[in-house]
Order: structure tokens, then sequence, then C-alpha cells
């Protein structure tokens, strides 16, 4: 096993270890630990992939070579940028401000749906992306679907960041457009068929 690969593992599962452990002992503090572990480990992963332009969480050196360059620079940023949010919560739990941020976000949810948005580009990007092997059902079966979903999530992605650049600048206008989109979508209808079909289970 790569020693980069074992490290990226041993952070994740030792910090979900230590989020699980601290909800069944009631330890605060061995939450944010463990987040912090978490987020490590997909920081370092991201840094990896940055660096060598290979993809991280590894097993074998030879692994995940069709995703080499682009693609892994992309998982690379990614990864980082997940950890980083995660390291960032662990901080933020840790000085008392996480909820303070959480109703800020709340309020004015701009940036987390542009964050969201990019993050729908970088995946969207990896599923367009079709080296390896060839042949007429492979494309059929696996890469069109791909490419499909993958554009999918591009174009929902770049819709999330306009929205959010809209909410920042203009939280009127976010407010009009979000109203307009949930009236046309009759979002209250799907939210009430939900709540009926969970109260039958729940």
């Amino acid at each position: 096993m790569r020693f980069f690969a074992f490290l990226e593992y041993t952070f994740v599962i030792i910090g979900a270890i230590g989020m699980i452990a601290a909800r069944f002992f009631y330890l605060p503090k061995g939450f944010h630990l463990g987040l912090f572990m978490v987020g490590a480990g997909f920081a370092l992963g991201g840094l990896e992939s940055l660096f060598t332009r290979r993809m991280s969480f590894r097993f074998a050196t030879h692994a995940g070579e069709g995703y080499d360059g682009a693609p892994a620079a992309i998982w690379g940023l990614m990864a980082l940028a997940i950890g980083s949010a995660l390291i960032a919560s662990a901080y933020l739990m840790e000085e008392g401000l996480w909820r303070t941020t959480v109703n800020g976000l709340m309020r004015r949810p701009g940036p987390l749906i542009a964050a969201g948005g990019l993050l729908g580009i970088g995946a969207g990007a990896l599923l367009m992306f079709n080296r390896g092997r060839r042949g007429i059902w492979r494309t059929i079966l696996l890469r069109i679907p791909k490419a499909l979903l993958g554009l999918l999530l591009i174009v929902g992605g770049l819709t999330a960041i306009g929205l959010g650049i809209v909410e920042w600048f203009d939280p009127q206008a976010y407010g009009r457009i979000t109203r307009q989109g949930a009236a046309y979508l009759d979002l209250g209808s799907m939210q009430r068929w939900w709540r009926d079909l969970t109260g039958r289970f729940i």
C-alpha cells in the first residue's frame, strides 16, 4: 500500500471513529478533533493530487492511471476544498462560532450555494472524462450516461454559481428568483407529498 494513501485513510478512519465515539461517550472536544482529522485526510489527498497529478487515495501506484493529469488536478482541488471546509468547521465548533456562522449562512447563503456549484462542476467534469477501454457497448452503457450526468452536473453547478452571485449582490432579486422557481416546480406539493409518504413509516 502507498505511504500517502495509508496516511490519508488513517486520518479519515481514525477521525470518523473519533466522531462516533465522541457522540456515544459525550465528548464534544473529541468530535471536533475527529472532524479535524477527517478534514486533514481529505486535504492531504487533495495536496497529493495537485502536486503529483495522480489520483489520491489509491492503494497501488498503478491504480487510476486513466485519470492522470487534469482529472487528478480537479479531484485534488475538490478534495482540498472539502478538507479545508471540514477543518474550518472543526475550528468554528472549537471556538463556539459554529451556530453563529451557520445562522449567517442561512440568512445569506450565497457563498455556500456558489461553493456547492463549484463542487458540482468539478464532479461533472470528472464524469466527462472518458479514458480507458473503448467499445460500442461500453460507450452506450457507460460513457454516454456518464457524459450526460456530467453535463447535467456542470449546468447545475453553473446555475448554482449564478444564483450565489445574485444572492450576494442582490438578495431581493434572489428571493424573487427562488420564489418563482418554487412556484414553477410546485415545490410545495412535492414537500406535502414527501411528508405524507414519510409520515406513514415514521
